[in-house]
């Protein structure tokens, strides 16, 4: 394990897509989704493989340390990053690079989410080790997943098989573009043409190199980069700097604009595990094909997700291809082909709120 290697987890995500077992409170990122341990705590122990302990940190709102601590017992509070307010990824990544800079400056930082699922554990050590040293030289790498679909909920990347530069046998291509969640059509044309892969929201690079790209590409996060580290000793005037800034993602402000991005293709399976649909085809089903999780009874019923968290018994009958979720917050019943749209129903509940 190399001193100069880190990692920072990205926790701060509300979970809105898995409503209503997901909470602002209590988001995906520290439930048992797929698997028997939180995706965070799948993540982290995933990271041990090959960056050491004590350079593995964790950013999410203050308010998710006791959840961070629940399912990593024994993590220290000096490695986790405290975001004064949500701000999306641009923000986050600009304030993990002022706080590791004063740790190490001359580190190379792998960014990766809290809440993704990844199989063949060996082969992401491996690669992403790669990945860490290939950061030494001036980029910004990133993991794509060669598609099995022609997915319209991932983003895209359009990269270039043209003279790849090598790295412990793994290749770098120079990305194209990056490109939006495409409809059918469009992300059945990537899939014939064979150079566009999923986005996986990891990213690696040298610490040092990041503010260079934002003074770039990103003017207004430069400046706003440059007011965070002047304030960074005084925690109220950082926090008060911190929630002035736009929220944005790392895509937009930077990713997307960069010369000096590049891909490897990942060899290990990968789910982003973005919505109750992830839940059915990722766990073990029975003989008619049922997903079930908590006192469920199924009769007549194949092909469906039953998931209650509460102590009564959950009856269904007669369903095909179809969602019941049970929790204390709420429940859920849809067809499993449309549980994308519980996003509309955070919306609906937040304007009832008012």
């Amino acid at each position: 394990m190399k001193n100069n290697h880190f990692a920072s987890i990205m926790a701060g995500g509300q979970g809105t897509r898995f409503w209503p077992w997901s909470t602002a409170e209590k988001p995906k990122q520290f439930l048992t989704v797929v698997g028997d341990q939180p995706l965070i705590t799948q993540t982290y122990r995933r990271l041990l493989k090959f960056i050491a302990k004590k350079n593995i940190f964790v950013i999410a709102d203050g308010k998710y340390f006791p959840a961070v601590q629940d399912c990593l017992p024994g993590f220290p509070k000096s490695n986790f990053i405290a975001e004064p307010a949500p701000r999306n990824t641009a923000p986050a990544l600009m304030q993990a690079n002022i706080f590791l800079s004063k740790i190490n400056p001359q580190a190379h930082l792998l960014v990766v989410p809290a809440d993704h699922f990844i199989a063949k554990e060996s082969i992401f050590a491996e690669q992403l080790t790669a990945a860490l040293e290939y950061s030494q030289n001036r980029c910004v790498i990133t993991a794509g997943i060669k598609p099995s679909e022609p997915h319209t909920g991932y983003g895209y990347i359009q990269f270039s098989e043209k003279k790849p530069q090598k790295k412990e046998r793994l290749g770098f291509y120079p990305i194209v573009q990056f490109k939006e969640k495409p409809d059918n059509a469009t992300a059945a044309k990537y899939l014939r043409k064979g150079n566009y892969y999923w986005n996986s929201g990891m990213f690696v690079y040298k610490l040092a190199y990041f503010k260079e790209f934002l003074k770039n590409y990103s003017p207004y996060y430069h400046i706003q980069y440059e007011k965070l580290e002047k304030t960074a000793g005084n925690a109220k005037l950082f926090a008060k700097t911190y929630k002035s800034i736009n929220p944005e993602s790392i895509d937009y402000a930077l990713m997307e604009k960069l010369k000096e991005a590049v891909m490897f293709k990942a060899a290990f399976a990968w789910n982003d595990v973005g919505s109750w649909s992830s839940v059915y085809e990722m766990n073990e089903k029975n003989r008619q094909k049922n997903v079930c999780r908590g006192r469920t009874i199924a009769i007549d019923t194949r092909n469906s997700l039953l998931f209650s968290n509460i102590d009564k018994p959950m009856a269904v009958i007669g369903l095909d291809k179809v969602a019941v979720i049970n929790t204390e917050n709420g429940i859920l019943i849809a067809p499993i082909s449309q549980l994308q749209q519980v996003k509309q129903v955070i919306e609906i509940l937040k304007k009832d709120k008012k």
